[in-house]
């Protein structure tokens, strides 16, 4: 029996366990026993084998999700304030005025009660605020294994309150975590306590400085440290955010090639010195573990390390490798030990595309054999890489660069060949003096210029199908089994030119069915972000053109002292309305509206200028000021046309389908009054869409006429100055859409806008508790869907 066919089998009870009913395992060991007798006699053994480890594997994950369940998860569901004592479990991270780490917990108290001692440890997330730089400082000095007591308000995570938004809640339920809490400084006390994970922190803090005093520009540095130590937090967000357009995130992570680099370098030194092969192998498999440990122990370092330790005993023992064999067994050790981590991106992307290497690379190399070697093994390795990384980039990230296959075929073997030795002998060298390492580290410095350089030109380029649609699950199963058919195919002769050719239009086909071609052709979606307290409305018609009113925006002040600047400050424009048009393949807006000059509708809106292509801006014809001429510049300059409306001015995107410009005209209002509002009529169903307009602009409208809609956009967030009697009752709206931030401080929306509702029957959709409100209007009507649950 291999571990590779045990893999698989644990993989399958795992899933099955993870999202059914544990009578599902029942039944699958009643299938196993029916089939056993039709099953040939030379493979029942083996089949009986994986049947028992599928079994056990998902008892295993029954049980393990009993011993995560929380105890303090109804504190948290009250947001009761309690004392906990427990140890810092990660390294901290402090950013600006905050500080965070996973804390485990063993025991809680209320204020002026009794200990009450958890049954098992639990694991939270802890937020500490810090007011001054002296907590800054020492924050930054805790160390993972450190004793902690803190005085707690917890809370429950939050999920994604946006369409494929990234969801922290499942995120953290995925760690083994279902609380958070947060404390002030002032009620944190920290006691140093030694550990083996703290020490190596500190071993990983101290390289981390010597690449500082090595690299003099702040940018460079900051991608050294996570290049060389897995030290993620001070690459700069534009340099992260590039790396992730074109596909070389990977690059930044500790991964096989690392390993292999660390592990032939200090090999090369023991020869040198003279030292025994055997005994260079043992100590090669102890530098290992140690290095994995400096670097962090993440998911794909462990993984590297794993393999790398079992191929250098394996030569050890003159033993021949086999790479399934060694991947399934890093795979049963690391699973058997967390198997959450089996819906872990990190853990995904490192044993997917590992995989694939394996599997593809030595078939890769029967292609173009005329072509020198070194040549084929790089395309392979890319390819392959490349081809097993797509379904997962496209389904967390929603993005995969066209040029991605160019670039990493090309940058990456530069970055690990050239800039990733370099530092580290650099570091090396600066142990014995710093001047030592000038040479490399003023290489490095040169090298990563000249191809940052280019590569941020390249970012600047709107690059058509770099965003991918959300993929569905039949694509997704599709995928896998194309990938999973290949070598079955290959081994079995299935390689002639004809063959090859084949298989890469099946590729293709699979490449357009992403881009999901036909889905939602014959309705109109419309959106409703939750931005928090602001608007923005995704109009999408059809496959053919995309609407989109307003972008938020995020109110932000400038820090009161340099140490209290966030490293990426969150900004509803880059952080929410982006990430849910990659989300839905959009890369082309064909009429952006900025209905007014407020920053929560259009702050939001300067983030995407670069991002998309545009083809029309709609404005509402006053004159701009600061924020909103910015943005008009920058429109401008990209050569995208500016225009307005006049009232009564009607277009068409189609049969059935129009828009009709209500609001402004020529007039004298200003401000939230001069909001721009237009009317969509589609399939006989109309919106109406009405920016921040208060009761003059409301009153204007009513005199050029109105008649009744389906739905509202509700005026100012359902501000008290708006939704005024005569507005609704000119339009008697069937449903009504507020777009408010949770627990605003405004109070919107007004307790008297939604009871003047409430006498037309309306029903009200709100973002504040709805999160996201998706309405779809097709020739069968209309159909709404909320993000979450009103609560």
């Amino acid at each position: 029996m291999s571990l590779w066919y045990a893999s698989l089998a644990v993989l399958s009870g795992l899933l099955l366990s993870a999202y059914t009913h544990p009578v599902w395992l029942l039944g699958a060991a009643g299938v196993w026993a029916a089939a056993a007798a039709f099953i040939p006699r030379a493979v029942r053994g083996r089949l009986a084998f994986c049947a028992c480890l599928f079994i056990l594997a998902g008892l295993y994950f029954y049980g393990y999700e009993i011993l995560q369940r929380s105890a303090m998860k109804p504190l948290a569901e009250q947001e009761r304030t309690v004392w906990v004592r427990g140890e810092i479990a990660s390294r901290v991270k402090r950013d600006g005025d905050v500080a965070r780490f996973f804390a485990v917990v063993r025991e809680w108290r209320e204020e002026g009660g009794s200990r009450e001692q958890l049954g098992i440890n639990e694991t939270i997330v802890l937020r500490v605020t810090l007011s001054t730089a002296e907590e800054a400082a020492a924050a930054e000095k805790w160390r993972t294994g450190s004793e902690l007591t803190a005085r707690v308000r917890l809370s429950l995570p939050q999920g994604a309150r946006n369409p494929h938004a990234f969801d922290y809640a499942r995120y953290l339920r995925w760690q083994g975590v279902h609380v958070v809490g947060e404390a002030a400084f002032g009620e944190v006390r920290v006691e140093t306590a030694a550990s083996i994970r703290g020490s190596f922190q500190q071993w990983q803090e101290a390289g981390a400085e010597r690449i500082e005093a090595l690299f003099a520009d702040r940018e460079t540095a900051g991608y050294m440290k996570s290049l060389l130590l897995g030290l993620s937090e001070d690459v700069t967000p534009e340099l992260e955010s590039m790396y992730a357009t074109l596909g070389l995130s990977h690059v930044l992570a500790i991964s096989g090639l690392h390993v292999t680099l660390v592990t032939s370098m200090f090999l090369w030194c023991l020869d040198r010195l003279g030292v025994n092969r055997r005994w260079g192998f043992g100590a090669t498999v102890v530098l290992l573990i140690g290095y994995v440990l400096l670097v962090g122990a993440s998911a794909s370092a462990v993984r590297s390390g794993l393999m790398g330790g079992v191929g250098l005993v394996c030569q050890v023992a003159g033993k021949k490798l086999d790479g399934k064999e060694v991947w399934a067994g890093a795979l049963l050790v690391m699973l058997a030990v967390h198997p959450y981590q089996l819906w872990h991106v990190g853990f995904q992307l490192s044993f997917a595309v590992t995989l694939g290497l394996i599997l593809f690379v030595p078939y890769s190399l029967h292609v173009f054999v005329r072509v020198p070697v070194w040549i084929r093994t790089l395309v392979a390795v890319t390819f392959s890489a490349q081809l097993v990384s797509f379904p997962f980039l496209v389904y967390y990230f929603h993005q995969f660069s066209p040029l991605s296959w160019l670039v990493n075929l090309l940058a990456t073997p530069v970055l690990s060949l050239l800039a990733l030795p370099l530092g580290y002998i650099a570091l090396v060298l600066a142990l014995v003096h710093p001047a030592l390492a000038a040479l490399p580290v003023w290489f490095t410095t040169r090298l990563l210029g000249w191809i940052h350089d280019p590569l941020y030109a390249l970012d600047q380029k709107v690059i058509p199908f770099t965003y991918w649609p959300h993929p569905t699950w039949w694509w997704m199963l599709l995928y896998a089994c194309f990938l999973g058919i290949l070598p079955l195919l290959w081994n079995r002769g299935y390689h002639r030119k004809r063959d090859v050719a084949l298989c890469a239009a099946v590729f293709l086909g699979l490449l357009v069915a992403a881009r999901q071609p036909f889905a939602g052709s014959d309705e109109v979606r419309i959106t409703f972000l939750d931005v928090g307290q602001g608007d923005s409305v995704v109009v999408e018609i059809g496959n053919q053109k995309v609407y989109l009113m307003d972008a938020g925006g995020t109110m932000r002040h400038p820090a009161a002292e340099p140490w209290m600047e966030k490293r990426d400050p969150f900004e509803v424009g880059k952080d929410v309305v982006l990430p849910f048009l990659m989300a839905r393949g959009i890369e082309t807006i064909d009429r952006a509206i900025m209905t007014h000059g407020d920053l929560d509708h259009i702050g939001g809106m300067e983030a995407l200028v670069s991002r998309f292509s545009f083809g029309e801006v709609l404005v509402n014809g006053d004159v701009p000021e600061a924020k909103e001429a910015k943005i008009r510049e920058r429109f401008r300059q990209k050569g995208v046309p500016i225009t307005t409306g006049t009232p009564g001015q009607v277009w068409s995107d189609g049969p059935g389908i129009e828009w009709k410009w209500l609001h402004p005209g020529e007039t004298t209002l200003r401000g939230n009054d001069a909001s721009v509002v237009l009317q969509l009529t589609a399939y006989n169903h109309t919106v109406l869409f009405t920016g921040d307009i208060e009761r003059s602009g409301e009153a204007a409208l009513v005199r050029n006429g109105l008649s009744p809609v389906d739905v509202l956009k509700v005026p100012h967030h359902g501000s008290n100055t708006s939704s005024s009697e005569e507005l609704l009752a000119a339009i008697a709206p069937k449903a009504a859409v507020i777009s408010a931030g949770a627990n605003n401080r405004y109070g919107h929306p007004a307790a008297k806008v939604l009871q003047r509702l409430g006498t037309y029957g309306t029903a009200i959709y709100r973002t504040d508790r709805h999160g996201a409100i998706t309405l779809i209007i097709s020739p069968a009507g209309l159909s709404w869907n909320t993000q979450q649950l009103d609560t």
